[in-house]
């Protein structure tokens, strides 16, 4: 049951993805994060009673879980908010690197060798990938839709052709010179860095995940899960505020749907998940790779969502990336 638990899991939180990003899109990032996760609360309070009876070892351990993710979150939203979701999304196939490891390391896995392939079929193809990205960028392919600092980028040259798609919300850019690439590229190369560390915190969380679970119940994880989240996010929120000095929210962002959606998803997914890891015969490595299917939803939904450019070659790419989660995982 496990596989089923985890196959749901992952095709939820592919449509999470994408929500998620559509929510951040005019509204601050961290309230955002942070009313969603008082909503994912909120629905999981129910198990209050049962989330008591966990003793502190316990729940110290959902905390250190908890950081992990809420950095993670941060870091994937900042790097999606300037960069394809096309693009970025199968960077997270390094998820399957470390799981790798981590389930030879830590859980006592099995290691076979052809796995090796796998994992070389995944950095090539993640390597071309990234060489693609560029030269679509040096040939003046870069088509932005509500990237943060867009302004900023056309401002930064004096040499440039604009065009704007009625209807689309979609910038085209001709880069004619040097300083629009130039900055496009620091962009996507700070969005891919994000991303990265956002890989790295939330496989961390995945890792805890298998260590934890086998000590509390689903509910128990939950609800303390989510109430970490949200203290930690609305106090980093306020920080912003204070910093900024000014209240960081408008009334149109009570009005971004994207927001109470994403979060009952979060509720549904994470507990699938839990349960799958609850098994005794599950595979850490295997509940890894089929949560990949969250890469394919998010990069097909996403890329036709936001019209991004040349979303079937990346599709080849994505492609391989998957026969080497496939190798991976035999």
């Amino acid at each position: 049951m496990w596989i089923l638990y985890a196959s749901i899991y992952g095709i939820l939180i592919g449509f999470f993805t994408v929500l998620r990003k559509k929510a951040t899109e005019k509204s601050n990032v961290l309230f955002v994060l942070a009313f969603s996760s008082t909503i994912g609360f909120l629905l999981i309070g129910w198990s209050a009673g049962e989330a008591f009876l966990l003793n502190w070892q316990g729940i110290l351990s959902i905390l250190g879980k908890s950081c992990a993710v809420t950095l993670s979150w941060i870091f994937e939203l900042y790097a999606l908010k300037n960069y394809y979701i096309s693009s970025l999304q199968p960077i997270s196939a390094i998820k399957i690197i470390i799981s790798f490891v981590a389930s030879l390391l830590i859980f006592g896995e099995q290691f076979i060798w052809w796995k090796l392939i796998g994992v070389a079929i995944i950095f090539v193809s993640l390597i071309l990938l990234n060489l693609y990205d560029r030269r679509l960028i040096k040939n003046g392919h870069a088509y932005i839709k509500n990237f943060a600092g867009v302004n900023s980028i056309l401002k930064s040259s004096n040499k440039y052709e604009f065009q704007s798609l009625k209807g689309q919300g979609v910038v085209k850019l001709s880069l004619v010179g040097n300083n629009i690439q130039k900055n496009i590229n620091k962009k996507r190369i700070k969005a891919i860095i994000f991303f990265v560390l956002a890989c790295l915190c939330s496989e961390t969380s995945a890792i805890l995940d298998k260590l934890i679970i086998d000590q509390v119940s689903t509910s128990q994880m939950q609800f303390w899960f989510m109430f970490f989240v949200s203290v930690i996010i609305w106090v980093a929120f306020f920080v912003l505020c204070i910093k900024e000095k000014r209240m960081l929210v408008c009334k149109a962002d009570w009005k971004n749907w994207a927001m109470y959606i994403f979060p009952v998803i979060l509720i549904v997914a994470d507990r699938l998940l839990f349960t799958a890891l609850s098994q005794p015969d599950v595979l850490v490595s295997g509940v890894a790779i089929i949560k990949q299917l969250s890469t394919v939803v998010s990069v097909i939904f996403g890329g036709i969502l936001y019209k991004e450019p040349k979303l079937q070659y990346k599709l080849i790419y994505l492609a391989f990336i998957l026969v080497g989660i496939v190798i991976v995982v035999i």
